[in-house]
C-alpha cells in the first residue's frame, strides 16, 4: 500500500465477516458498494483495508491505482469523527483525501464537515432498485415485453424445471456451471467474480446469505445470490443463467423473491457500470428510482 498507510490500516480478509458484519448492521446502507457479500465477492479484484475506532469502522479501498474511503460504518452520531480520524491519516502520510461510493445524504455531510473537500454524482454508478411485488409477478404493461420472455420459459419447460434455494452443498455443481458460463469469455473480471463466488460459497453460513438455482433437466443453468441491506431492502449480488435458454434469466429472478426475502419491499439491483447494454436492460425493468453515488475529493485533487 502507498506511503505506509497500511501501519494505520491493516488488510480485511473472510476472517473479517462477523466484525463487517457488526458495523455494516449499525450503518443500514441501501447502497449496493457496502455489502458484506459484495465485499467478499470482489476482495481479489478490489482489496480491502480496515481501521477500526471506539463505535466505527473505516474502509479504505483501492480503484486504478487510487485510494479512497468507502462511507463509515457506524451509527450517525459517529459519522464526523470516523471521517476526521480517515482525513488525519491521508494528512499525515501526504496523501489527497478521497470517498467513493457516497450516497447523496453521506456526500453532504462529509462536504459540510471539511473544507475544500467537493462531491461529484457519477450515473454510471448509480444503483437500480425495483419494487420486489413487481418482480414477482412481472405484471402490469411496463414489464409485458419481459412476462412474454418469462412466460416461454415456462412453456418450454413445463415438467423439466423446479426451483431450490441455494445451499454450500450446491458448491461443485456451481463450479461446474461457471466452468460452462462464458468459457470462451477471457475478460479478467469474470476470473476474479468467479473466484469471489467461490469465497462466498466457502463462507456461507457466516455471510446470512440467500441464494436460488433453477434446475433443467436436473442440471443447474442458473443460480443467483443475494443478501439484506436494510430492514426493507434486499441486493442482489449475483445473478448468473444460461444466455441461450429464453426468459431463464426473468425466471431466476422472479422465483428468487418469490421464495425469499418475502419480507423485502425494495430490491437493489446494483449498477450498470456505464455499460449501455447493461443500462438498457436494467432501465427495461423499469426501476422505481436510482441510488446515485459521488465520488468526494479535495478541490485541489485530480479527477
Amino acid at each position: 500500500m502507498q506511503q505506509d498507510l497500511d501501519h494505520d490500516f491493516t488488510q480485511v480478509d473472510a476472517h473479517d465477516i462477523p466484525l463487517l458484519k457488526k458495523y455494516l448492521a449499525l450503518a443500514a446502507y441501501e447502497e449496493a458498494n457496502h455489502n458484506l457479500v459484495g465485499f467478499m465477492t470482489w476482495l481479489d479484484a478490489y482489496p480491502l483495508w480496515k481501521l477500526e475506532g471506539e463505535n466505527w469502522l473505516v474502509l479504505l479501498g483501492v480503484h486504478e491505482g487510487e485510494l479512497f474511503i468507502y462511507m463509515p460504518l457506524c451509527q450517525e452520531d459517529a459519522f464526523e469523527t470516523a471521517i476526521y480520524t480517515a482525513k488525519s491519516v491521508f494528512d499525515r502520510y501526504g496523501m489527497p483525501f478521497v470517498c467513493s461510493c457516497y450516497n447523496e445524504a453521506a456526500a453532504q455531510r462529509v462536504v459540510k464537515c471539511l473544507p475544500h473537500i467537493e462531491a461529484k454524482a457519477y450515473r454510471d454508478a448509480a444503483d437500480y432498485v425495483y419494487r420486489c411485488d413487481k418482480l414477482r409477478t412481472f405484471s402490469g404493461k411496463k414489464l409485458q415485453k419481459k412476462r412474454n420472455h418469462l412466460n416461454a420459459f415456462y412453456k418450454e419447460f413445463e415438467g423439466r424445471w423446479n426451483y431450490q434455494p441455494l445451499c454450500y452443498e450446491n458448491t461443485d455443481e456451481i463450479i461446474n456451471f461457471l466452468s460452462r458460463w462464458h468459457q470462451d469469455d477471457d475478460d479478467y473480471m469474470l476470473a476474479y467474480e468467479k473466484l469471489g463466488i467461490l469465497r462466498v460459497l466457502e463462507n456461507w453460513e457466516a455471510l446470512d446469505a440467500k441464494g436460488g438455482i433453477i434446475r433443467i433437466d436436473q442440471r443447474i443453468e442458473a443460480f443467483t445470490i443475494g443478501s439484506r441491506l436494510s430492514a426493507q431492502m434486499c441486493q442482489t449480488n449475483i445473478e448468473k443463467a444460461n444466455e441461450s435458454i429464453r426468459g431463464l434469466y426473468q425466471a431466476i429472478c422472479k422465483e428468487f423473491l418469490s421464495h425469499e426475502f418475502l419480507d423485502m419491499t425494495y430490491v437493489n439491483r446494483e449498477e450498470d457500470m456505464g455499460l449501455e447494454t447493461l443500462r438498457q436492460a436494467k432501465e427495461a425493468y423499469h426501476p422505481e428510482y436510482l441510488i446515485m453515488k459521488y465520488r468526494i475529493s479535495e478541490a485541489h485533487a485530480s479527477h
